[in-house]
């Protein structure tokens, strides 16, 4: 599974609203179930010391904590991650010196997720306008 994945899936369930909510948030947890599972026992995911699948992945749970935020919903939850593998890999990534400097502010992350979430849920509201009005065709 790609950890891109992981990010749409998140990401969709953060932005959705009503009724795909619920079904979003499943699809989310699924993804992140994967990364769960392989980071399992490890302090980071390749065992001791940051890799390279440690830096692709460290961004996404600094980006899903912003959207959990805005979207105000938690896909972590500790009943669907009762060992918190996720959470304690994260907390061993974003210890490190190194990475700690390179990451951006979280207030600044918030900020750029409630501009895209308004953004992207405006764009919702004026297409299911159109189409109420006849004017929009798939």
């Amino acid at each position: 599974m790609e950890t891109s994945l992981v990010l749409v899936e998140s990401f969709g369930a953060c932005k959705a609203e009503g009724e795909e909510k619920e079904k979003a948030i499943e699809s989310a947890q699924e993804t992140l179930a994967f990364l769960e599972k392989e980071v399992e026992g490890k302090e980071v995911f390749g065992g001791e010391r940051i890799g390279y699948l440690d830096l692709a992945t460290g961004w996404i749970l600094l980006w899903l904590n912003a959207m959990e935020e805005v979207g105000e919903t938690k896909l972590l939850e500790a009943e669907k991650f009762p060992f918190l593998y996720l959470y304690k890999w994260s907390q061993n990534f974003m210890d490190d010196p190194l990475i700690r400097e390179a990451i951006p502010p979280q207030e600044s992350v918030v900020e750029y997720f409630k501009f895209i979430f308004g953004y992207l849920r405006s764009l919702d509201l004026n297409q299911q306008e159109m189409k109420n009005m006849g004017l929009f065709w798939q």
